[in-house]
């Protein structure tokens, strides 16, 4: 990714997918830290880092709380990064991408942190007994076979007797099959995971043998022997699955000796579960949302510009500013309330009217014109009995005890937690429609 210096480059540069490599991360990664909590010294990365660091005998369990495109993955992918410097061996997985993000069950879940560990073993040449390789590879080729009768062992080359390298990489091409059906396949991701229920004891009972073999081995390296495990889209997926996989299975997770770290959604902390989930997920981290006001008590103070100048920045490390008339970038970051992916999706769709109009410049009206496609968005999402918890919440009510209906708000980004201290406020656009209609 190259900085834009013309608005026919803001589809690359706008677009939301995260800053995933060292170069795009030291190019165009700005630090939000201040704007997001009011502390300095609150940075994700350094704070998580130095916990693992200084964990040398005990397994951190970590969820990672935030709206779904407030900066999360990126902030994970910087962890990856410097974890990696101080000789921490990390595994990262994308749930949303590697799996089906609309039906994720905890068997799902539990399958990726396998293939992750055994990624590592490829990684790092990790020898793994044939024995240990062939008792995987049994357990879930038996479920592939019955599911899937396509695809032989003679097809895969698994034989006794050949090296366990070469069944490592055999149990890889089953894996992958697996993760085909876990992701496209629906009635088959139901069939294997029932033939998996009955006997996920055994399932855990791998992982566990699987971890404590290369932590040995890590050792043996010169690496640190606790591996780190990164798993984003948990924050994304629906949220009674949510329910499922952390409240009624979060000790599962709780039990393997790893670091793992799991992206959380936030809705689900106003859920009556979230002290249940923190007993073994202590310590939450989050990543609040970047103000663009700040709340005192019951006033917004003003002056208060550190969220604004925040976004400017995060922008111009992407484009240069004069490809914006005037007023124009000011007026979608106060219209899209800090929420980093809906600001990149208003540049983008504003940019492309300009092209339209044949225009270089991004104008007020291609502006209005992409927050007004999102204000559509964002008010037909919710049901018209919320109107009176929006109502409440526009009245100065910003704090609120865990509901279902505050759940769902949060959920689908139509109110917005900020400062990391739960006051919640209406996304902007949710206010402008409310006034306009004459609803408060």
């Amino acid at each position: 990714m190259e900085k834009a210096i013309k608005i026919s480059q803001f589809q690359d540069v706008f677009n939301p997918a995260p800053l995933s490599t060292k170069k795009d991360i030291e190019e165009f990664y700005y630090q939000t830290s201040l704007a997001r909590t009011g502390d300095e010294y609150s940075d994700f990365v350094r704070m998580l880092s130095i916990q693992i660091e200084d964990s040398k005998d005990t397994c951190l369990h970590k969820i990672f709380i935030g709206h779904a495109g407030s900066g999360k993955t990126t902030e994970l992918f910087r962890l990856r990064e410097y974890l990696e410097e101080k000789k921490f061996v990390t595994g990262f997985g994308r749930c949303d991408l590697d799996l089906d993000g609309g039906d994720i069950e905890y068997i799902d879940v539990l399958f990726l942190i396998l293939d992750i560990l055994v990624g590592m073993c490829q990684e790092y040449d990790i020898k793994l007994s044939s024995q240990t390789v062939k008792k995987i590879y049994d357990y879930w080729y038996t479920e592939v076979e019955n599911i899937d009768n396509t695809t032989s062992y003679v097809e895969l080359g698994i034989e006794d007797g050949i090296e366990a390298s070469v069944k490592l990489l055999t149990l890889a091409k089953v894996f992958a099959k697996i993760k085909g059906i876990l992701k496209n396949s629906s009635e088959s991701r139901m069939t294997l995971r029932k033939k998996v229920e009955p006997k996920v004891s055994e399932l855990m009972l791998q992982i566990k043998e699987l971890i404590v073999y290369v932590q040995e081995e890590l050792k043996k390296l010169g690496l640190r022997d606790i591996p780190v495990i990164i798993l984003d889209g948990l924050d994304k997926i629906p949220i009674n699955q949510a329910r499922q996989i952390f409240k009624k299975n979060g000790a599962r997770f709780a039990d393997l000796p790893i670091h793992l770290i799991i992206t959380f959604p936030i809705a689900l902390t106003y859920d009556a579960s979230y002290q249940l989930i923190q007993s073994w997920f202590p310590n939450p981290e989050k990543l609040p949302m970047i103000k663009i006001h700040k709340w005192n008590k019951d006033h917004y103070e003003e002056g208060y510009v550190e969220g604004i100048n925040t976004l400017k920045t995060m922008v111009g490390l992407r484009a240069d500013a004069e490809l914006f008339e005037e007023k124009v970038l000011e007026t979608l970051i106060l219209n899209t309330g800090g929420y980093i992916r809906d600001l990149f999706a208003c540049i983008s769709k504003a940019a492309t009217r300009a092209r339209v109009r044949g225009a270089e410049t991004v104008s007020m009206k291609d502006a209005e014109y992409a927050l007004g496609v999102l204000e559509a968005d964002l008010n037909g999402r919710y049901k018209e009995k919320s109107i009176d918890t929006l109502k409440k919440i526009y009245n100065g009510e910003k704090y609120f005890s865990a509901s279902e209906e505050i759940t769902e708000l949060l959920q689908i980004g139509v109110v917005l937690e900020y400062n990391g201290e739960r006051w919640c406020d209406l996304h902007p656009l949710v206010t402008k429609w409310l006034k306009e209609h004459k609803k408060v």
